[in-house]
């Protein structure tokens, strides 16, 4: 069961950022950056997993190094910060799409990197778009 949910949490995501990377000029697409749903259900995916987690470890002390670790030592506690970080990646990847498109500029690269590191594509991403909005001090930021 875990093994199943670990493939659907890892899969769902892949339709949006395969949408997003090869078909960016479709309705598909648009519809589904627009769309909330996957987040909510993201959402919901890891509260529950939280719960089930922190039912099954009882001596849970906080937000500490050793409560990171013990969640870590938990199949229940690492699908729960898996859930987390595919929504999040997720979410930067339609951030920058829809932001690029504001800004003009191409999101394959940035999409690329946000896919396989996250923080790392939306710092480049950042970086190109604040020399960008120097050289067009009219638009505002969003």
């Amino acid at each position: 069961m875990i093994q199943s949910l670990f493939n659907l949490i890892t899969v769902a995501p892949l339709v949006i950022w395969i949408s997003m990377i090869l078909f960016p000029k479709t309705l598909f697409t648009q519809r589904m950056i627009m769309s909330y749903w996957i987040y909510i259900i993201f959402g919901i995916i890891y509260a529950l997993l939280a719960l089930v987690f922190l039912a099954s470890e009882l001596n849970v002390t906080g937000l500490d190094l050793n409560s990171l670790r013990q969640m870590l030592s938990s199949d229940w506690g690492i699908l729960a910060i898996w859930t987390h970080i595919m929504s999040f990646n997720l979410f930067i990847g339609v951030w920058i799409f829809r932001d690029a498109k504001y800004w003009g500029i191409k999101t394959l690269p940035y999409l690329l990197v946000s896919f396989f590191a996250a923080p790392l594509g939306l710092a480049v991403y950042l970086f190109i778009r604040q020399k960008k909005s120097k050289k067009d001090p009219i638009r505002t930021l969003n």
